[in-house]
């Protein structure tokens, strides 16, 4: 008897389990069928100039711009395990402003990463070289996630720039301390069991060969796909756009996302926000699941010379998921801080 309700149960769950992947599927055909973004061409538009800028470690940062070559502009850098591709929206300009972007050490056309350690204060020092290498004298830093955390660690560490160099920041889906505290569901329990974890994350990076070989091995599977739904994106967004970042994330190396999330687990600036003395424009997703919408809430009200704007129903991925209304507010904000028509 035992037996046969053992195999009762599991042929229960195996239906279960089959159902719920049908149940995906359908959901995802429904999605795709009615995705107003399902024509757009991710991933193809480019800068009008581009070049790679060696560091003095041996790293190399790939960078492209478009808009006038003016000494004012915008500087973007984008989020973990992403790459200039992020920006897609962005690319057709913002006005008459110079943009430019550039990826991370190790991520996207950036390579190699160089001898330096993989910390926020070799980033941050990339992100000021690159800026005296395109000749940007005076910039408004524009930062997703940790993007955003690197042009806040430039006030910590380069307070001199501030108002001469770097007149203003965009902070976009952002945290100002520690990510055990401003994840979703964060707090003393999640910050416990990252300590506990740290050890063994360290000790995978020694295996990152091996894992990369299997990630190679995964192919995309609608179980990914709603795990990126759901981390990265609002309710109801783009299945085209979903797709693209999971993309961006497949192809960054391991062993830099390792790296990279080891650079910024220690990343603090509670007690530093009031050496922001520039204008910022923080931006942020009511549903945003990686960093929580109470630490754009808190940037905007602790930094000195601050501008908060949250859009309903978005996620982590803002830039995408509220592309025209994200554009109008950085292009009237660099209109502010450098002037128009390019600040020429």
């Amino acid at each position: 008897m035992a037996s046969k309700r053992g195999i009762t149960a599991l042929v229960g769950a195996a239906v279960g389990v089959g159902a719920s992947a049908v149940a995906q599927r359908v959901a995802l055909n429904r999605r795709r069928k009615h995705d107003p973004e399902a024509e757009e061409r991710f991933g193809t538009r480019r800068g009008v100039r581009a070049q790679r800028i060696r560091l003095d470690d041996g790293a190399q940062v790939f960078v492209e711009e478009v808009g006038p070559e003016s000494p004012k502009g915008a500087i973007f850098v984008h989020g973990s395990a992403l790459r200039t591709d992020t920006w897609h929206y962005q690319f057709e300009g913002l006005g008459d402003h110079r943009l430019v972007f550039c990826d991370l050490r190790g991520h996207g056309l950036s390579g190699p990463t160089g001898d330096k350690d993989y910390t926020m204060e070799t980033l941050t020092g990339d992100l000021v070289a690159v800026m005296d290498e395109v000749g940007l004298e005076e910039a408004v830093v524009v930062g997703h996630s940790v993007g955003g955390m690197i042009a806040l660690e430039i006030a910590k560490r380069y307070p001199e720039r501030l108002g001469n160099q770097i007149r203003g920041l965009v902070l976009a889906n952002t945290t100002y301390g520690p990510i055990t505290e401003t994840l979703i569901g964060g707090g003393t329990g999640l910050a416990r069991i990252e300590r506990v974890t740290r050890r063994p994350f360290d000790a995978l990076k020694s295996q990152h060969a091996r894992i990369e070989a299997l990630r190679k091995l995964m192919k995309p599977s609608d179980a990914m796909f709603w795990i990126v739904a759901l981390t990265s994106f609002g309710k109801d967004a783009s299945a085209k756009q979903i797709d693209f970042v999971y993309d961006m994330i497949s192809e960054t190396p391991i062993e830099v996302v390792f790296d990279l999330v080891r650079s910024y687990r220690d990343f603090d600036m509670t007690d530093h926000l009031d050496m922001v003395t520039v204008p910022t424009l923080v931006l942020g997703g009511s549903e945003d699941r990686l960093t929580s919408v109470r630490a754009s809430a808190y940037l905007g009200e602790h930094l000195p010379k601050a501008e908060l704007h949250l859009f309903e129903g978005s996620g982590h991925m803002c830039m995408l998921e509220r592309h025209e209304e994200f554009n109008r507010l950085v292009e009237r904000f660099l209109d502010d801080v450098l002037g128009r028509n390019g600040g020429r």
